[in-house]
């Protein structure tokens, strides 16, 4: 019978063959958002349409249900196979590779018999896809580099995707009578942008009996027992990992299994010294964490911080940094409306930061340069800046304390230059300057554009620094010791990026700047209201590089986030009027 990941990527597949062979859009679409529904569900297909409840499920309806029922009675549905026979599977797989759309799909499939992976990378390979029309050296060369790193890329679950998971799996281990403690450890605890397995320690009287509950419950598809615990496959396909500790092995058995190993090697090294050790075979009797950490002389110290890098050391000298807390953020300084690319009008998105509890909001619409739709030019910019005025008074009226303000989002073209000119620049409150093209320049040509960037007057804030998506590109190459250099000797803002598909800057060089004396801000970068729930990945990246409320600038009040202007002309030598 097939996993839900596998109904799920069905129903891709065919959303895929539909855009190959121009369907309908919203017909596509729909196909689309039953494959996310599906890959989500952690229980199982088949146990949902025995209770009949798969069209309780958001955007599966009679239709998406009987491909499900056909799926799993068959292995195949009778939509996918017609489809298939119009559209290879190689030629989806060639939509996987980020260079290349449907429509070129299509076309390197009808005039050049290209239709799979394998195919395509000869061409690059040889030279034949830039003689093809559209495409050209350039663009070939992208396409070759995109089919190499496909080649060599280890994919990891998004922290976004894992965290969801592993949460609800921990509310379903609570409820199992012979369990009396869940944590969820390993990289998820610790926040990583991305992790392996799902990892949990559970503490129970019984081990066995907790073990056969948990091979029993509706999300697991497989259980295989093993040296240290159970190891599960879920039904969505996610792996996940399940130790089980007696009580008074809890605090011993959350550190180890937190990890990081280098953390926990450092530990030991001060364990040994009292003749005990951290493992599994042999755990001392420690009911919670912070017990073990104060017998071997430290503070507890936050998982966010446990990799290795001199954080025991800080520890010992009682010097671990006083970590930010997200309640103190009272701003948002990067996100979209309708103005380009959201789907939230102003006042939409001010409603919903009120909501958050924020004092204060900044506007960042991109700039016209890369064809976004409804990019903004200094036309445009001034008649939103004229609907923000009217919104902050309107607002006030209704008795709300937000104040709106205007950037934009103006991208860093290839040779370090802003897309929009200096004297509309002058006319923002802020500026937030992002790489969107180009990320793949050789590293000093790279270093210089960014410099260039961050050494203009006008920008605030270096949006998504690196322009890297997880699990889809790399990002640009700097070297990052002179780009951090140059933002604290500028007082260019530097930022993580909170959308769960970017968390960049990431935490060695959040680590990095702050010790530079850099200030970071922490921006969700929200297309839509929802947008701003992903606050909190933001927040976890900046406490893995150990900041705290002073350096980071969305905890401040409004006056000192906009002096940062007035400051950085200085630092430069320049007057507001240069």
């Amino acid at each position: 019978m097939l996993s839900n990941q596998a109904i799920a990527q069905v129903f891709a597949d065919i959303a895929d063959a539909l855009e190959v062979i121009g369907e309908n859009r919203f017909r596509l679409a729909a196909y689309r958002r039953a494959s996310d529904t599906l890959a989500a569900q952690t229980t199982s297909l088949a146990s949902l349409r025995e209770q009949g409840l798969l069209t309780s499920l958001p955007n599966i309806g009679e239709a998406s249900a009987a491909i499900i029922g056909e799926l799993l009675d068959h292995g195949h549905s009778a939509l996918a196979d017609q489809l298939l026979e119009k559209v290879p599977p190689g030629l989806l797989q060639i939509l996987r590779v980020p260079e290349i759309g449907p429509k070129t799909a299509a076309r390197l499939f009808r005039d050049e018999g290209i239709q799979d992976l394998e195919a395509l990378f000869a061409a690059a390979q040889d030279g034949r896809l830039a003689k093809i029309k559209g495409f050209g050296a350039k663009s070939a060369a992208k396409v070759l580099s995109a089919l190499e790193a496909m080649q060599n890329q280890v994919l990891r679950l998004r922290l976004v995707d894992a965290l969801p998971v592993a949460r609800a799996l921990s509310t379903t281990l609570a409820e199992l009578t012979s369990i009396s403690a869940v944590q969820v450890v390993g990289s998820t605890r610790r926040y990583q942008s991305s992790v392996g397995d799902l990892n949990f320690v559970v503490a129970t009287l019984d081990q066995a009996a907790a073990y056969a509950a948990i091979a029993e419950l509706p999300q697991v598809a497989q259980a295989t027992p093993s040296d240290n615990g159970l190891r599960l496959l879920l039904h969505n396909g996610m792996n996940a990992w399940i130790v089980a500790v007696a009580p008074e092995h809890w605090g011993s058995a959350l550190v180890y299994w937190t990890g990081s190993t280098s953390h926990v090697a450092g530990l030991n090294q001060l364990a040994q010294t009292q003749n005990w050790q951290l493992e599994p075979l042999n755990f001392p009797d420690f009911a919670d964490e912070a017990a073990v950490y104060a017998a071997l002389g430290l503070e507890w110290i936050a998982p966010e911080l446990r990799e290795g890098w001199g954080e025991i050391e800080l520890a010992q000298a009682q010097q671990l940094p006083k970590l930010l807390e997200q309640s103190a953020i009272i701003s948002d300084l990067h996100w979209h409306t309708t103005w380009s690319d959201g789907s939230a009008s102003l006042r939409e998105m001010a409603l919903a930061g009120i909501a958050k509890g924020y004092r204060y909001m900044a506007v960042a619409d991109h700039s016209a340069y890369l064809g976004v739709t409804g990019g903004l030019d200094g036309e445009r910019l001034l008649a939103q800046r004229a609907e923000i005025d009217a919104l902050n008074l309107q607002l006030a009226a209704e008795g709300h304390a937000l104040r709106l303000l205007q950037s934009c989002e103006v991208d860093i073209l290839p040779d370090g230059s802003l897309a929009l000119p200096d004297e509309v620049l002058a006319t923002l409150d802020l500026v937030v300057a992002s790489p969107h093209v180009a990320l793949r320049q050789p590293r000093d040509e790279s270093t210089a554009r960014m410099l260039r960037a961050i050494k203009h007057p006008l920008v605030t804030i270096i949006g998504h620094p690196t322009g890297r998506i997880l699990n889809g590109r790399a990002g640009a190459d700097y070297d990052m010791d002179q780009i951090i250099a140059a933002a604290a000797a500028t007082g260019t803002v530097l930022e993580v990026n909170a959308g769960p598909e970017r968390l960049d800057l990431d935490a060695p060089n959040v680590r990095a700047a702050l010790a530079a004396g850099c200030n970071i801000s922490i921006n969700t970068d929200a297309h839509a209201t929802a947008g701003f729930n992903n606050l909190f990945y933001g927040v976890v990246t900046a406490r893995r590089g150990g900041a705290g409320d002073q350096q980071v600038i969305n905890t401040w009040e409004i006056e000192a986030v906009l002096a940062l202007r007035q400051q950085k002309l200085q630092k430069l030598g320049l007057s507001s009027e240069s």
